[in-house]
């Protein structure tokens, strides 16, 4: 790391400085070059405090921020852009952190090798020529330089056999090549595993799926086949694992070679919606079933006796009930024997 520093920061110099700093000695302050960090074991002056707590904090952070700088004049330094530049010590004081300090992924066999040998990874163009095309091209991936795809003929080779088709051959090393990367991939996972245990592999690898035959799923004392403390998998666990399994194809499993369990796998089929044919049999241009369902629908809107549109009963149970409900009429209340004799007088 590394710190650039101005006069300004320095007591008693530029525009920064301020006359009421509280000035520290050093021998009395924990300050900790690499952490930028300056503490002050001294009591607290409570007088102070009260009376301004705010300003009291920043002379106590000034004289500690001058004194950290001072003691940043003292290293060796180099001319930078607007100041000079410090290179910081390795920091004292341990800083804790949540997770544990993340430790060095194990090196596969070709990181080995090319270490042992000093060869070092050169950074390629993404594009190449085409001798073919006369046009430059991806490296790898779709439209690529010297795709087998794009070549019509291939030239004949001393090493060839009569017979031989080219264009197969090239499919067959393909397939074999993909065979020996998935097999160096288990090998570096094998020596990882060895190295620095399940940690050292990455999050969506599952040792006992991928590597089935390593020590932790053998386990020492294990007579079940399975290390201590993992449960056995339950059988429909495993039955909704292989159809996921069979649909993480480029396909969703649908060229795959169907197995056994594809019945017992298989998801639940909806309903198809059946539609009605477009044209009719021979001279007909309307099918049988489009014109029965004309015929249907002009029957209910002219036939009387025809059965209604309507759904009555499904109407009904729409219907709340506590909207049909009459309010009743308020009955007038019986007049007093007092309030009779008086209208009789009237």
């Amino acid at each position: 790391e590394a710190l650039v520093v101005t006069e300004e920061l320095m007591g008693g110099r530029g525009a920064g400085s301020s006359s009421s700093a509280v000035a520290y000695d050093e021998a009395l302050l924990e300050i900790d070059e690499g952490n930028l960090l300056v503490c002050d074991p001294s009591p607290v002056d409570k007088e102070a405090l009260i009376r301004d707590a705010e300003g009291a904090c920043k002379e106590m952070a000034t004289g500690m921020a001058q004194a950290l700088v001072k003691r940043l004049f003292t290293f060796p330094s180099t001319p930078a852009v607007g100041g000079r530049t410090v290179e910081l010590p390795k920091p004292k004081t341990l800083l804790p952190r949540f997770k544990p300090v993340p430790k060095p992924k194990p090196l596969t066999r070709w990181e080995k090798f090319a270490k042992e040998k000093g060869i070092v990874k050169r950074k390629r163009d993404k594009y190449t020529f085409d001798e073919h095309t006369n046009e430059f091209k991806r490296r790898y991936g779709y439209d690529r330089v010297n795709d087998i795809n794009d070549v019509a003929i291939i030239e004949a080779k001393s090493s060839d056999k009569l017979g031989e088709d080219p264009f197969s051959n090239h499919k067959k090393e393909k397939r074999e090549r993909v065979k020996r990367q998935e097999e160096r991939r288990l090998t570096n996972l094998k020596n990882a595993a060895k190295q620095g245990g399940k940690k050292a592999l990455p999050a969506t690898v599952s040792l006992a799926r991928a590597l089935p035959s390593t020590d932790d799923y053998l386990s020492a004392g294990s007579t079940s086949g399975f290390p201590k403390g993992r449960k056995k998998a339950d059988r429909k666990d495993l039955l909704e694992g292989a159809l996921a399994a069979s649909e993480s194809t480029a396909s969703m499993g649908k060229f795959d070679r169907k197995s056994k369990l594809d019945k017992r796998m298989s998801s639940k089929k909806g309903k198809r919606q059946q539609f009605a044919p477009v044209v009719g049999k021979g001279k007909s241009t309307i099918s049988e079933v489009e014109r029965d369902m004309i015929e249907e629908t002009v029957r209910k809107v002219i036939s009387k006796g025809s059965k209604p549109i309507l759904d009555v009963n499904k109407a009904v149970k729409q219907i709340d009930p506590r909207s049909l409900r009459v309010k009743k009429a308020k009955t007038p209340k019986k007049k007093s024997k007092k309030a009779r004799e008086r209208e009789s007088e009237n």
